[in-house]
């Protein structure tokens, strides 16, 4: 989802995947479309593999200043952070070889390197595989789970088909606590008829590297470290995290940020906050590290230049290989580009193999073109930068998806159980390591728990593929 100020949505440069609605005035409103899915096909390039799954929630705590004027879908996150929004995005599957300089501190690779601060650094290379660039071909089949059989086995998330079973759930600002967090977990599986083994949040936002490496989630009060505790070998947080705090955010030009990351001297900050986490408990959390990078609303954006592309990906070695090195960690990265946004080649900012443990891709049930357009799910999977490329990279890279935000637009399709259908259908059949539904009401988005604005289709379809 969009994250950032009305000042960041203004100057955006790209067309985004989810609508933003900027009420400026009565006669200026900005909408970016979604796309209405019909679940009537599955556009997996994965062969279907069996596993077992679980099931992730982020919650949204506190709003901020920019949902006043009511554009985007936002992450709304306690005291001490920014709101965020999402918007559906693609970049485009044409792979070409890219080699990436990456400079860490000692070794390289999966693991190792990392380091404080920046002195002391050396330069390795490392060169994304050639992929192909064909679209794989789609099913027009859907056949669903058998009743009551869910693939939900408990444990944690795996770099592989776990299938997890995920959703963003809201609190109300001001709202927190343990108590609460179970309370609303609790509704969503009494709705869906699931299992909740994990939730997300999101620690983007942070004004200073102080408060980057220290996020809002290691204080007291707001129960997510403590719901993880109560079963920490079957629990554990999908958490987005912002490569740089906002202060040094530059969409325009991000390649001074970029190429002091790839230098080093972002690498203590990145080893402290992998401590940090670990120090609370969250050693086996999911890290979103620069999620929805392709877009130009994000702090992070990983510019228009393949340079600023290039060393946004190096950036991103540097990171990981520095949160590997906090002892005790288990953390999972998960590099996620959106669905629908500019037409770059993942390639361009993919920061190799040895960096990256999942290959997410968000999307929602409407068009990027317009607020009303509507194709089906099969349709949306074999445009040129719709799901089915995102699944061809990820297969040529060997590595497992995810669907770390989806969910249902009420401008669009509203109450869309074929949608979920795709879904499900596409979860079962691939090499998914989970999926997380956006049930939060915002910009737009629908919740399946909300007896306000009820999605029984939607909730059955949920039930069907992802309950117990």
């Amino acid at each position: 989802m969009n994250k950032g100020s009305l000042t960041q949505f203004v100057k955006g440069n790209t067309t985004h995947r989810f609508p933003k609605v900027v009420a400026l005035a009565v006669s200026s409103s900005v909408l970016v479309a979604m796309i209405a899915m019909d679940a009537s096909a599955s556009p997996n390039a994965i062969a279907a593999i069996a596993g077992p799954s679980t099931h992730t929630y982020a919650f949204a705590p506190e709003s901020s200043l920019s949902q006043l004027f009511g554009y985007g879908r936002f992450h709304r996150v306690p005291v001490g952070s920014t709101s965020t929004s999402t918007s559906t995005t693609t970049a485009t599957a044409t792979a070409t070889t890219s080699a990436t300089s990456v400079t860490t501190g000692g070794s390289s690779g999966g693991g190792g390197g990392g380091g404080g601060g920046g002195g002391g650094t050396t330069t390795t290379t490392t060169t994304p595989p050639t992929t192909t660039t064909s679209t794989p071909t789609t099913t027009t089949t859907t056949t669903a789970p058998s009743s009551g059989n869910s693939t939900s086995a408990g444990g944690l998330i795996q770099a592989g088909p776990s299938r997890s079973e995920c959703a963003i759930l809201s609190t109300p600002p001001g709202v927190y606590g343990l108590s609460y967090i179970q309370a609303a977990v609790n509704q969503f599986q009494a709705k869906t008829n699931s299992t909740v083994s994990c939730i997300g949040s999101y620690l983007n936002g942070a004004p200073t590297w102080s408060n980057w490496e220290s996020p809002w989630i290691d204080g007291p009060g707001y129960g997510y470290k403590e719901w993880v505790a109560e079963a920490p070998t079957t629990r554990q947080l999908v958490l987005q995290v912002d490569l740089i705090p906002s202060s040094l955010e530059d969409s325009n030009d991000p390649l001074g940020w970029e190429q002091s990351c790839d230098a080093g001297n972002f690498d203590g900050y990145a080893q402290t906050l992998g401590t940090n986490l670990v120090a609370n408990g969250l050693q086996n959390s999911v890290i979103r590290l620069g999620a929805e990078m392709n877009g130009g609303w994000e702090q992070d954006y990983i510019g228009s230049t393949t340079q600023e592309q290039n060393d946004w990906a190096t950036c991103f070695a540097n990171e990981v290989t520095a949160m590997r090195q906090a002892t005790g960690e288990h953390f999972l990265f998960d590099w996620n580009p959106n669905a629908c946004t500019q037409q770059i080649p993942y390639a361009n900012f993919y920061p190799g193999n040895a960096y990256v443990d999942i290959m997410g891709l968000d999307m929602y049930d409407a068009a990027c073109s317009g607020p009303t357009t509507g194709i089906t799910f099969s349709q949306f999977a074999n445009q040129q930068y719709g799901l089915g490329p995102f699944e061809a990279f990820a297969a040529a890279q060997g590595k497992p998806m995810s669907f770390p935000e989806w969910g249902l637009d009420s401008q669009t399709a509203g109450d869309d159980a074929t949608y979920v259908n795709g879904v499900g259908a596409t979860v079962q059949d691939g090499n998914f390591a989970f999926q997380e539904y956006f049930d939060v009401v915002d910009g737009g988005s629908m919740m399946l728990d909300n007896s306000a604005s009820p999605t029984p289709l939607a909730d059955a379809a949920y039930a069907k593929w992802f309950g117990n």
